[in-house]
């Protein structure tokens, strides 16, 4: 059983994320991952980008987006909203024109790997709670019943 760097990294994340299912976008062959992996998942699924749809799909605990698919904004939207809430795209260093669309989306520029890029979406962490984003700060409360608009 080989380990390489990538099948190293999705481990360390499949277990620190406490993720018991995967959906994997690829053309690739995925024996050596699902070999290295198979007692941390209960399942795994590998689809092809074409047969992608959100009724045929379950909701998975992690999506994983290798670096030889070609992802549009909508699918990855498609993605968000029904299959995934934490997704995990793997791009090839080189491509570049990709960075800001996924930065736009609300994902992060995780770590770079040897020779690909991750980017990382949780919808947990996305949009942290902040302290002044609530309705009692709102319209100066104190203001209320005091003086006429």
């Amino acid at each position: 059983m080989r380990t390489s760097g990538l099948n190293k990294f999705l481990i360390e994340v499949i277990r620190n994320e406490a993720v018991r299912s995967v959906l994997a976008i690829t053309k690739k062959d995925l024996s050596a991952f699902a070999e290295v992996c198979e007692d941390a998942l209960e399942k795994l699924s590998i689809l092809n980008l074409e047969h992608l749809d959100a009724n045929a799909a379950e909701q998975n605990d992690l999506c994983i987006i290798f670096d030889d698919i070609s992802i549009s904004k909508t699918q990855i939207g498609l993605i968000k909203n029904t299959l995934s809430q934490k997704i995990l795209v793997i791009k090839k260093n080189d491509a570049e024109q990709d960075h800001q669309s996924f930065l736009e989306l609300g994902f992060t520029h995780d770590i770079e790997i040897k020779p690909a890029r991750v980017y990382l979406y949780n919808l947990k962490t996305y949009n942290n709670k902040r302290g002044w984003n609530n309705p009692e700060g709102w319209a100066n409360p104190d203001n209320f019943e005091k003086y006429r608009w």
